[in-house]
């Protein structure tokens, strides 16, 4: 049976599935039988309901995405994690541009509190909000929507 998963989460999903399968050129029935799985099956994820963790990780591999992206993505990610032949044994996971936003975002927090004893909390807050801001303006940090 299929864990429980909130309707918001399993429509980013279905959307983001449905995206990098036609980003590869692909049709429902090329998925379905590239991860061994039915028809009536793979239509379910682009429909937004829910299957089980084994069936996720067979679409994953369809979709050159990285083990537990589709979970992830029902948990909260942003994006799924795609996974790029480096060599042999080589897998190469891209940062996800939610977590480099956060990862700004706290060293900017600890440097902040490392160089100064009179920033305020609501000082440091600000000062990373507007870094990450700028970074985004620059386009080294991609825009994230959190619906």
């Amino acid at each position: 049976m299929a864990p429980p998963y909130d309707e918001s989460a399993l429509q980013r999903l279905a959307k983001q599935v449905a995206q990098r399968r036609v980003a590869l050129k692909m049709n429902k029935i090329d998925v379905a039988r590239a991860a061994d799985i039915q028809i009536n099956t793979y239509s379910k994820v682009e429909d937004g309901k829910p299957v089980r963790p084994t069936t996720y990780g067979a679409i994953e591999t369809v979709l050159g995405w990285a083990a537990s992206s589709c979970v992830g993505i029902l948990e909260g990610a942003a994006t799924a994690t795609l996974v790029e032949d480096g060599g042999p044994g080589d897998v190469i996971s891209p940062i996800q541009a939610g977590d480099l936003a956060a990862d700004v975002a706290e060293a900017v927090q600890n440097a902040a509190i490392s160089v100064s004893d009179t920033l305020t909390a609501a000082e440091i807050r600000r000062m990373k909000l507007l870094v990450v801001e700028e970074l985004v303006k620059r386009g080294k940090i991609p825009k994230i929507d959190r619906d």
